[in-house]
This record gives structure tokens, C-alpha cells and sequence, in this order.
């Protein structure tokens, strides 16, 4: 009787784990359109997070920013290799907002490749104080897919 008391409690500590287990993704962000990363970022990430807290699943979100997409996480263009540009200006004003309350409301965490910022000349002072650049993006990639988060692509 002991053995099936002990192989019971087993089964079940084992099944709380498996539907306990956090949810993890990194979204691979490279775009340079802005239309396409508030869809793909904002958007998505609202969907996944109404869902997860609905069914009280825990989750951690990441963003890797690099390629044409460092515009859009600069806060201060007029310090920036950005300053004057009229379309990004346009979009940080409509992103702007929608980015700080993805950090703010969901957690999320943004990590932008220190390499490209060196070969751009953006300056860390004139990001988002959310946005992190202490690595390149291969190493961010490399630590978030060996911890667990699934991959996504925002190219």
C-alpha cells in the first residue's frame, strides 16, 4: 500500500510541475517596418499574454533587436544617427507608447545587439531606459534558446 501512496504522490507532484511550467519566447526582431513590428510585437504579444493569464500559465517574453529595427528603440533621435528622419519620428510616436507598456504591463525585456549599435554610432544613453545592450545579438540568442524560449523571427 505504501508503494502505491508513494507512486500516486509521484504522479501527481510530476503533473503539477508539467502544467506549472512556464511558457518562454524570444522574439528575433530585424525589421525595419513599422507597421510590422507593432503587429508582430504589440499585437502578438497582447494575444499571448490575455491567453496565458487566462488559463494562469506563467510566461516570460524577450525581445533581441539588431538589423534595420534599432530605430524604433532609440528614445532620444535628435542624439542619434536618426535625428531628422520624419518617418521614424512619425512611428516612435505611435510605437513609443506601445513599447513602454510592453515593458511596463508584461514584463517583456528588451536586448539590443551592442555590436550593431558600435558599427551605427548609437549611443546607450539615447535608448529606451528598458533597453538593454550589453551583448551582441548571438549571445542573447544563444542564452535565451539554451534556457528554453522558443524562437520567433520578426524579419
Amino acid at each position: 500500500m505504501n508503494v502505491v501512496k508513494s507512486l500516486v504522490f509521484v504522479a501527481i507532484f510530476f503533473m503539477g510541475t508539467l502544467f506549472a511550467s512556464e511558457q518562454k519566447v524570444v522574439y528575433d526582431v530585424t525589421t525595419g517596418d513599422a507597421a510590422q513590428l507593432e503587429k508582430a510585437l504589440v499585437g502578438s504579444i497582447e494575444s499571448i499574454t490575455q491567453y496565458y493569464e487566462k488559463n494562469h500559465i506563467k510566461y516570460k517574453i524577450a525581445i533581441v533587436i539588431s538589423g534595420k529595427a534599432y530605430k524604433y528603440f532609440v528614445q532620444d533621435l535628435d542624439n542619434s544617427p536618426f535625428k531628422g528622419k520624419l518617418k521614424v519620428q512619425r512611428a516612435q510616436k505611435k510605437l513609443a507608447p506601445l513599447l513602454t507598456k510592453l515593458h511596463s504591463k508584461y514584463d517583456v525585456s528588451f536586448k539590443m545587439c551592442s555590436a550593431g549599435m558600435k558599427a551605427r554610432k548609437i549611443d546607450k544613453k539615447v535608448l529606451y531606459n528598458f533597453v538593454d545592450a550589453d551583448k551582441t545579438k548571438s549571445v542573447y540568442l544563444i542564452e535565451y534558446q539554451n534556457a528554453g524560449y522558443a524562437y520567433l523571427p520578426v524579419h
